[in-house]
């Protein structure tokens, strides 16, 4: 629950600026209206007194008039003080020249407390009141002592007839026109409490409900009739919330803070989060005035803003660790290729059959393993940075159906089938590992508690109509289908409408950002495809991925996984690498193909002997990722120095570079490292015969990437 400070509002009893202008207005004109008859009255009794009477009245018009006028300009408060002050010195005046406090001042000082009262404030009526006491008092001594001058007019009873009779409609007209202004007041606030977007409500002392405005049953679901005397605590959701409520309605006045949020449950069983605020009344009915505000907007919006800020957090973790992951993949390669190089030179050193020939088969079996691990590595730790190219996505799913088992519980059996002969299509292959292992992890969370199966599948298909489970957008054609079924709980129709919605998931909190799926969809609709998903309660889930095949010259060559090596011609070839390990290992395989090689580590120095003479060598073998200078930025330099040059990049992670910026550096084949000899030894063919890819040897491994001439 959260606290908030809460302002202060306008002092009780105060009335609205226009109230106090309409009020002071009539009784100006009562005043008016009063001075008018009292001269009429006083020169019928005493003809001989009418310039005295008439003196006076003109005096207090014009005393009137001014106020009016202040009234029109916003001067309410200092005109309503001044009108209260004026009266009571009139009426003081009129009892010092009239006899006395008896007869009609006493009457007038009554009616002046009222006025004071209404028009300016109960402070004002009380210090009017005072006043007049005193002043009563000064006359009574003054009389007693026989001080007071003699009666300057006879008052007849007429006289104070008169007097009383406008005294009295002077206080009634005062009172009903209270009125009718209290009545508007309140016609207002009701106005505006039922048309308030706001819930609305007053509670009795014992915290049940008293009242409640239309917006409180619109926007918690209670009617009126069935939330008065319902204690507010009932519609509280949560324990904390009456706890909170509980411990504010045992001592109000002891809490420093009257806002609170909320959670109301509705009847239908939603919540709803309310900014409460709350105000206890002094006086003697000890209520509470609540209004609410619904805020569930709100605090979704903070929910979903704070899920995405812990998705950048985690997205900006998963960089550094790909980044993390790709440097020692990196070096990772470096050791594997001197480690591979060296047992395939004590391979071919040994005789058939020896148990050195077995040690050495077993140092490369283990390093091809090896080799898988660092390249699932890098596929972790690829960019963002996405291209689609023609691919066959065998490999691909064998990666990450292999990357997967390791993580699913042995409770959940896996298998795999694949097509080695479905067509290529046109993705990026780093994304496409992306949905595969999406939809593993999906699938093996969907069977965690019970156990189950599992199975992914690759084929090619040919679709003459829209097949059974795909949909019908997907025209006649070939297609190759990705699919990845469970035999777990299933979902509903309505889960089943909104899996592909971003953070929907049906896991516990904490366990699942809902994104997963939303990605695969984004994915695949950003490769003009099409997804299906099949399930039901019970009986599994399948998801179904159709990619447009590619035809003929489109699709890549299968590799041949031969034993095949391409030699050298007496070739003079440079190998630059900045592990030294490495360009003597590759040293010793090319000579032994029948090459002329020459080794350096520094790239500086390599583009130094190639500046002396740049028809010394008919080949050059860089590393990528060199320091001062990387592979990429060499073989510019090369080609600027002989643009005839051919260029070969080894390189342990060939994504961190895009295909485009090699070739226009004049690389003009790329092998990934930890490679076997026979794999460089065609693409150094390749590249010396200046063979383009699609007249490339069929031998010519997808390891071994030739690019065309720049």
């Amino acid at each position: 629950m959260k606290l908030q400070g809460v302002g202060s509002s306008r002092s009780a009893g105060e009335a609205a600026p226009a109230d106090a202008a309409r009020l002071l207005n009539a009784f100006l004109w009562i005043i008016l209206v009063g001075f008018v008859v009292y001269l009429a009255v006083e020169t019928w009794v005493d003809p001989p007194a009418f310039r005295r009477y008439l003196l006076q009245a003109g005096v207090a018009l014009g005393i009137i008039g001014a106020l009016m006028v202040a009234v029109r300009r916003g001067a309410v408060r200092s005109a309503g003080i001044t009108c209260v002050v004026f009266a009571w010195a009139f009426y003081t005046a009129n009892a010092y020249t009239g006899g006395g406090i008896r007869g009609s001042a006493s009457i007038g000082y009554l009616v002046n407390v009222l006025a004071a009262g209404l028009l300016v404030g109960r402070v004002a009526s009380g210090l009017t009141a005072a006043a007049s006491i005193l002043a009563g008092l000064w006359l009574v001594l003054m009389e007693a002592h026989g001080t007071l001058p003699p009666s300057a007019v006879a008052n007849s009873p007429l006289d104070f007839w008169a007097n009383f009779s406008l005294f009295c409609a002077a206080t009634v007209a005062l009172q009903v026109l209270a009125g009718r202004i209290l009545r508007a007041s309140e016609e207002r606030y009701r106005l505006l409490v039922e048309r308030a977007r706001d819930a609305i409500f007053t509670l009795t002392p014992e915290g049940a409900f008293a009242s409640v405005n239309p917006a409180f049953e619109s926007i918690t679901g209670w009617r009126t009739e069935d939330s008065i005397g319902k204690p507010f605590a009932d519609v509280l959701a949560t324990p904390e919330d009456r706890r909170t409520w509980a411990a504010f309605l045992a001592a109000p006045e002891a809490q420093q803070r009257h806002s609170f949020e909320l959670s109301v449950c509705r009847p239908d069983g939603a919540t709803v989060a309310l900014d409460v605020n709350f105000a206890v009344s002094r006086d003697s009915s000890a209520a509470t005035l609540g209004i609410a505000r619904d805020v569930t907007g709100r605090k979704e919006e903070e929910q979903k803003r704070a899920r995405l800020e812990a998705q950048l957090r985690q997205s900006q973790k998963m960089e550094a660790i790909g980044t993390l992951a790709g440097g020692i993949a990196h070096d990772f390669n470096n050791v594997l290729t001197a480690i591979i190089g060296h047992a395939q030179l004590l391979q071919d050193d040994v005789a058939k059959g020896s148990k050195a020939h077995e040690s050495s088969t077993e140092i490369l079996r283990a390093g091809a393993r090896a080799r898988d691990v660092v390249r699932q590595l890098l596929t972790f730790a690829r960019s963002n940075g996405h291209e689609r190219q023609v691919a066959r996505l065998q490999s691909v799913v064998r990666e990450a159906f292999q990357l997967m088992r390791a993580s699913v519980p042995t409770s959940i059996e896996m298998d795999m089938k694949v097509d080695a002969a479905a067509s290529a299509v046109l993705a990026d292959p780093t994304q496409m590992h992306q949905v595969i292992v999406n939809l593993v992890a999906n699938a093996a969370g969907a069977m965690r508690e019970r156990g189950g199966r599992l199975n992914v599948l690759l084929e090619s298909l040919v679709v003459s109509e829209t097949p059974s489970g795909a949909s019908p957008l997907l025209p006649p054609g070939r297609y190759v289908r990705l699919s990845v079924s469970d035999t777990g709980h299933g979902m509903e129709a309505p889960v089943l409408e909104r899996i592909f919605e971003p953070f929907f998931t049906t896991k516990p909190e904490g366990e699942g950002t809902g994104l997963g799926l939303a990605v695969v969809h984004s994915i695949i609709q950003d490769h003009e495809g099409v997804i299906t998903v099949k399930s039901q309660p019970g009986a599994g889930t399948t998801v179904d991925i159709f990619l447009r095949a590619l035809e003929g010259e489109h699709a890549p060559a299968s590799p041949r996984l031969d034993d095949v090596v391409s030699r050298g011609r007496g070739e003079r070839l440079l190998i630059i690498d900045d592990e030294p390990a490495i360009g003597r290992v590759l040293a010793q395989h090319l000579e032994r193909l029948g090459y002329q090689v020459t080794t350096s580590t520094d790239p500086e120095e390599a583009l130094e002997v190639l500046t002396e003479d740049p028809t010394d060598f008919d080949l050059a073998i860089t590393d990528l990722q060199m320091p001062r200078m990387d592979g990429v930025q060499l073989a510019a330099r090369l080609a600027a120095v002989r643009p005839s040059l051919p260029v070969v990049l080894i390189t342990g992670n060939r994504m961190s570079v895009p295909a485009s910026v090699m070739r226009a550096a004049g690389v003009r084949a790329v092998v990934d490292k930890p490679f076997q000899i026979r794999e460089l030894s065609r693409a150094v063919r390749a590249a010396l015969d200046g063979n383009p890819p699609e007249a490339s040897p069929p031998e010519v491994l997808a390891a071994s990437r030739t690019l065309p001439k720049h």
